[in-house]
């Protein structure tokens, strides 16, 4: 059981998964002020959490993430010191959220269940692995709203799909089914609604039962990589080596592959 008290989130944690469910349905699970409040203290409490090896995120009803409430910007009719304060001040928490997600060292699952647009697609594009529903939908909105792109798209958008869809994706605003998010490589797999929570259910379940230390390196080395040099590179993964020979994890995996009990074949996260 969680310690802490969420309204506009649900934090649970099972079979080794902190699961964030955005618990605003009848907003699109558009987040306010309070709600990105929350789920960044649903993070740092998966972060910190020995019982817990993956998270997962989703959203309640028909859809995952519409980005921030739109109502709740002040009333455009008066000073816009106040609103340009509001934007501020919402950006420092969301990006909290981002960053959280890229530097926790334990693999983060988004399961898009609708609608992502907004920061709701930059929560999708900073997961570590993305599975949808073949209703899901994917849309950057910006610009339709008068604001300039935000929610880490500068650095993850293009380092996914690549440059040419990129800017195509947020000049046009076109709208990406699901299909055309696993084309364009935003998501893993794309599941039917019959099919959908059984199978995000077990790979949130294989990544959690993963060895969560490695999964951390691996997705750390992959991040850091895009700025270091080759050089930089291979230090950096041999220091990580180093590190995964002390850990007793090694040990008991070697022993096995050598006594032939296990494969180094074996799928540790099955995606069906």
């Amino acid at each position: 059981m969680t310690n802490k008290t969420y309204e506009h989130i649900i934090f649970d944690v099972k079979d080794g998964v902190g699961k964030i469910t955005f618990n605003l349905p009848q907003f699109g699970n558009a987040l306010d002020f309070q709600g990105i409040q929350e789920t960044l203290a649903a993070f740092m409490e998966a972060e910190a959490r020995d019982d817990v090896g993956a998270v997962l995120v989703t959203g309640k009803g028909n859809a995952f993430c519409a980005g921030f409430n739109l109502k709740k910007i002040p009333d455009i009719t008066d000073d816009l010191a106040e609103i340009k304060e509001h934007f501020q001040e919402l950006a420092l928490w969301w990006h909290q959220i981002f960053h959280r997600m890229v530097r926790i060292k334990k693999p983060v699952l988004a399961a898009v269940n609708g609608p992502a647009a907004g920061a709701g697609l930059g929560m999708a594009l900073c997961a570590d692995m993305v599975v949808a529903k073949e209703s899901a939908s994917f849309l950057c909105a910006w610009h339709t709203i008068g604001l300039a792109n935000d929610a880490t798209t500068s650095y993850s958008l293009v380092k996914i799909v690549g440059f040419r869809r990129a800017m195509e994706l947020m000049f046009t605003n076109r709208t990406l089914s699901a299909q055309e998010a696993y084309d364009w490589q935003i998501v893993n797999r794309v599941y039917s609604e019959d099919d959908f929570d059984a199978n995000v259910d077990q790979i949130a379940k294989d990544l959690a039962a993963g060895p969560t230390h490695l999964q951390g390196m691996a997705k750390e080395s992959f991040h850091m990589g895009w700025r270091r040099s080759l050089e930089e590179a291979t230090e950096f993964e041999i220091q990580n080596v180093m590190q995964s020979v002390d850990d007793p994890y090694f040990v008991e995996a070697l022993r096995k592959f050598l006594n032939k009990e296990s494969r180094s074949n074996v799928e540790q996260v099955r995606l069906p």
